[in-house]
């Protein structure tokens, strides 16, 4: 909030920055500070322009970062569940690092999707059907879905000879797996 002070960090003068800001005005056609006695604030428009500006500068910088990080050091992030990078993906890491050892992997586990351009992310595993716009997509492996339970269960419980009576027992399951539910529809165990 001072033009003296963005002055002195883009090693220009006060009298350029506040051309450029008049410029940029008159070029928007509205204000976008008010200028009091020695100091400056951000109108409506001066607000909302410096957010998207700012967004857009910090996704800039980090994308150079990314691109500055995988020139000099050969780092990979990847970001995937917990439960795949225990089970598969970590198991693997090491005849990875034989075949390239100069490939240092960076692993992260979220379930949630990511947004490539802000995150410092080199690319990411899910779980799901491939449908996700703006990315490159490959598919990985397939996964067979099937109830299990206890032979106690069985001995004790009601019997069970088609997948509807799987209806009166309660179900241990993971919700955000869209696959179960597709599963219990085609059984006929909800809709």
């Amino acid at each position: 909030m001072s033009f003296t002070r963005a002055a002195d960090e883009l090693k220009v003068t006060q009298a350029a920055i506040s051309h450029q800001i008049k410029g940029l005005e008159a070029r928007l056609g509205m204000t976008l500070f008010r200028r009091l006695n020695r100091a400056l604030l951000l109108t409506e428009a001066g607000q909302s322009l410096f957010l998207a500006v700012n967004e857009a500068l910090e996704l800039i910088a980090a994308a150079v970062d990314r691109l500055h990080r995988h020139d000099q050091t050969g780092e990979v992030t990847v970001t995937t569940m917990d439960s795949f990078a225990a089970t598969w993906l970590v198991p693997r890491l090491g005849r990875f690092r034989k075949l390239h050892p100069e490939i240092d992997i960076r692993i992260t586990t979220s379930d949630v999707s990511i947004d490539f351009a802000r995150e410092t992310v080199d690319l990411g595993v899910r779980y799901g059907y491939g449908d996700w716009p703006g990315l490159h997509v490959e598919k990985l492996m397939t996964e067979e879905l099937f109830p299990v339970c206890s032979p106690a269960l069985l001995e004790t419980g009601p019997p069970m000879k088609k997948a509807s009576d799987l209806s009166r027992y309660t179900l241990l399951h993971d919700d955000m797996r869209i696959d179960w539910r597709m599963w219990l529809m085609a059984a006929g165990i909800c809709s």
